[in-house]
């Protein structure tokens, strides 16, 4: 009895011994730490008796009910948990300490902990007249080595923003994170950068937000994104560090009453902030937009999109795919959409360089310093099926367009010197009850439906100091194709020059060097003679007959009767004829090419043809 007695006992020990090492005593109570813009409060800190007692620092511990302020954002969080935490306490303490002049950075590296839980966060930030909340739920830090979290996972969180005029709500499913450094983003946002711009530096590897939505209850927009992700985010100090400068921006942000002293502060500031990041690349998928309206709802639909960053060996690239929108009475597709190789550099660079200059002294010059650079737009399988008011009257619009391009590079002083403009197959079907005249034409020529395309291309080459015109052309379905190619001589880079004058005399010295037409009819010009004879009561082939005799006589008569004339004259009456492809090839007689000059000072247009070497042919 005596040994079951004494085993009972140490078995109640035992237990209650266990009970006692889980049990967390409070080991700091209200902590507050006030330095500036920052301020951090802790209620307790608790740690389990096992680790109280066996180790300088607690393997596992928690905080309570902590406030953090970081400028004008709160953060605020009831329960913080740590465990496998391997820093020594004087690691830990030194983050909550009022009196360290150490850089956060600083103390961040020496802080290693296995796992960090956050069952729930609070961030509350004032932007103006705006204040957005917060709540994150859910948050698990994993494998923090020297401030490094190697992956980061919340669960939901909810965001609400209200103001003076609206009020919108967010909401997201899970968002994961990897490699977030916190070392590098405490750096970003205390440090100054140096005269000399530092180097990137990789703030996180890849997030991923799945199921994120948005609401505005003014407006009746819901917005709903299916997953959005992006990796490598990089940033650099500002001038004034990354919390200064959001500081000057929240501290201007609504305001009407700007002094010119506070817009060069702002423009400053807007330069620096956009060149102190990177983003590598950023996706969002399953994209629907919903609106509700006094004038109707409507839904918009993209399938993704995708930015790719810029680097030395590749350029930015901006993608949309899949684009669908239907109203009430429209329906509008858009396949794909990309914009490739722009840039804000330029944009930036003069920001930089206006040097305490508000907006009141931006002129043109200045502000055509600040265009950036389209680069390559490119847009392809575009239709619509809708409906639109003409002079009271509701038209039937079907149109379609397989691609479009647009290409402004290769800039001097912001004027782009590659210029590509292109229109591929648009199609529309014509309706018989519309007023516009051009339209009125068409369908009286005995067209239903139209399919066009246009092109035009030009370049400049500095070191030749030419303009090609590469091409411009028409093309359309059962009308014709028109094309013409030249090459404009004595363009210097005066001519992109910031001063007009300058730029003006520079064009005033230009010469061109050849000039290349060719017309191909392809039926526009059957149908226009069926409907002139019609008109005149005759037939077509008597009409075109005419024609040709009259142009034989008509054209020298207006341009001379020089060896020149009479070449282009006989073979626009035989393309008149017969109506086939007409060639016209013109070249100066000076080898330096004939003047803009020139052109505007002679009298009448056979003293310009004096002056050129004249080719034409009708097949």
């Amino acid at each position: 009895m005596g040994l079951r007695y004494r085993a009972g006992v140490c078995a109640l020990a035992l237990v209650a011994g266990s009970a006692a090492l889980q049990f967390e005593p409070a080991v700091v109570r209200d902590l507050v730490i006030d330095n500036g813009g920052q301020r951090i409060t802790v209620e307790a800190v608790r740690a389990s008796l096992w680790s109280a007692a066996f180790a300088q620092s607690a393997d596992s511990f928690s905080l309570d009910n902590v406030s953090f302020t970081f400028g004008s954002t709160t953060y605020e969080a009831r329960r913080i948990e740590f465990s496998g935490v391997s820093s020594s306490r004087a690691d830990i303490e030194a983050l909550f300490s009022s009196t360290s002049t150490e850089p956060m950075e600083s103390r961040l590296k020496r802080i290693t902990v296995k796992q960090v839980t956050i069952p729930e966060v609070r961030v509350k930030q004032t932007i103006g007249k705006q204040t957005q909340t917060t709540t994150y739920r859910n948050a698990t830090l994993g494998d923090i080595s020297q401030g490094r979290i190697a992956s980061a996972l919340i669960e939901t969180s909810a965001t609400e923003t209200s103001g003076a005029k609206s009020n919108v709500l967010i909401s997201t499913g899970r968002t994961s994170m990897s490699e977030l450094d916190l070392p590098a983003l405490a750096r970003l946002y205390e440090t100054k950068a140096d005269s000399v711009p530092a180097p990137f530096t990789r703030v996180y590897g890849a997030f991923a937000i799945d199921n994120m939505e948005f609401a505005d209850t003014e407006t009746g927009v819901t917005f709903k994104i299916a997953q959005v992700g992006g990796k490598d985010f990089q940033g650099r100090p500002t001038k004034h560090s990354w919390a200064g400068t959001l500081g000057i921006f929240t501290d201007m942000a609504d305001r009407t009453d700007l002094s010119s002293g506070d817009q060069a502060r702002l423009l400053s500031a807007i330069a620096d902030f956009l060149d102190a990041f990177q983003i590598g690349y950023m996706e969002a998928s399953g994209i629907e937009a919903t609106a509700k309206g006094k004038d109707g709802s409507g839904l918009t639909r993209i399938s993704r999109i995708a930015y790719t960053g810029g680097t030395d060996a590749r350029p930015a690239d901006l993608r949309w795919e899949g684009l669908e929108f239907s109203g009430k009475d429209n329906r509008v597709r858009i396949d794909g959409f990309s914009l490739t190789g722009f840039s804000f550099r330029q944009t930036i660079d003069g920001l930089r360089t206006l040097q305490g200059k508000s907006f009141d002294d931006l002129d043109p010059a200045v502000v055509r310093s600040l265009v950036p650079t389209l680069g390559t737009l490119r847009l392809s399988g575009f239709s619509i099926d809708g409906t639109s008011d003409d002079e009271g009257k509701k038209v039937k619009i079907e149109a379609g367009l397989k691609g479009f391009e647009l290409t402004a590079d290769k800039p001097v002083n912001a004027i782009p010197t590659n210029i590509r403009i292109g229109l591929q197959n648009l199609t529309m079907a014509l309706p018989s009850n519309s007023t516009d005249d051009g339209i009125k034409e068409l369908v009286a020529l005995g067209y239903k439906n139209i399919d066009v395309s246009l092109l035009a291309a030009a370049t400049w080459n500095e070191a030749a100091s030419e303009i090609a015109l590469d091409e411009v052309s028409f093309q359309g379905l059962d009308m014709g194709n028109i094309g013409l190619t030249g090459r404009i001589g004595n363009v210097g880079k005066d001519l992109f020059n910031a001063d007009t004058a300058i730029a003006t005399v520079a064009l005033v010295g230009a010469r061109a060097k050849a000039l290349d037409l060719t017309v191909e009819n392809k039926g526009l010009f059957e149908r226009y003679m069926a409907q002139a004879a019609k008109e005149q009561k005759t037939t077509p082939e008597s009409l075109r007959r005419t024609y040709a005799a009259a142009a034989a006589f008509v054209v020298p008569a207006m341009i001379g009767s020089s060896e020149q004339a009479r070449t282009l004259s006989q073979a626009i009456a035989r393309f008149i004829a017969k109506p086939g492809k007409l060639t016209v090839n013109a070249t100066p007689k000076d080898p330096s090419g004939f003047g803009i000059a020139e052109a505007v000072v002679l009298p009448e247009p056979k003293a310009i043809l004096d002056k050129l070497n004249i080719s034409a042919k009708a097949e």
